[in-house]
Parts: C-alpha cells; structure tokens; sequence
C-alpha cells in the first residue's frame, strides 16, 4: 500500500535555491511540492491556502524574513513543520531558527542534500531514498 504523500511548500528569494530543494524532494517518494512562495509575505498566504505540511523555509528573505514568518505560522492552529533553510551555518542562525519554531536548521552547503534528506528521515520516520554516490548535488 502506498503512504500518502507529505504536501510540501517551498520558500526563498532566489529562484534558484527554490531549485534545489525541489530536485531532492523530486527524487524522494511520499513528498510533493505543491507550491514555491518567494517572500515572507507570500508564504504566509500559501500557508493559509495550500495547507503545507512541511515548509522549507529560507532564512533571509524579503518583506518578512523567514524565521519572522516561521513564528506566525507557528501560531496558527495545527502549523505545518518548518525546516529553515539558510547559508551560514553558525550558532545565531541556529538560535533564531529554533526561537521562530522551526522543526529544524538545515545549513546551504556541498552537504544540503545529505543533511535534508537525514532530517526528513528523522522528523517523518520515512525511508528516504539514499542517491548514488556519482549524483551529488545540482548546482
């Protein structure tokens, strides 16, 4: 029997990091992505009208940053989870994630891929396809 699949909303300013997110999660069963917003403000209005159940959030982002619209999302009744999604991976990134309500920090780096697909396993007790060593990440 199939397990139903895991509606997924991703965010960030730049089309590109929008691309990558979206190539794993393609290779993975039990997600699909149902909408991509490109700023704080458009993700809470997907949020509302495509009920995600898991949003990869970009940290910085325009109009509202990530981790500000991670906390009103959060304060809806049954909030999707959020994986924030930012380039430096230092502690204050870390705390602002875990502050906003993010389920997760996952770090932009030659390891992304490696470490999103790890934390999908772990948060959604799923077993994720493990690609071959030759595929790497996409630029």
């Amino acid at each position: 029997m199939k397990s139903r699949s895991i509606r997924t909303l991703l965010v960030d300013d730049s089309p590109t990091l929008l691309k990558v997110p979206s190539q794993i999660l393609a290779r993975e069963e039990g997600f699909t992505v149902v909408g991509s917003a490109t700023d704080g403000c458009q993700a809470l209005r997907y949020v509302s009208t495509l009920a995600p159940e898991l949003v990869l959030m970009g940290l910085h982002l325009s109009k509202l940053s990530g981790t500000q619209a991670t906390t009103q999302i959060k304060q809806s009744s049954n909030p999707p989870v959020v994986f924030m999604v930012g380039s430096n991976n230092d502690p204050t990134s870390r705390a602002l994630s875990e502050a906003a309500g993010a389920a997760s920090f996952v770090a932009r780096s030659p390891e992304l891929e490696l470490a999103l697909r790890s934390r999908l396993r772990e948060r959604f007790k799923r077993k994720v396809h493990t690609p071959n060593l030759e595929m790497g990440l996409s630029k």
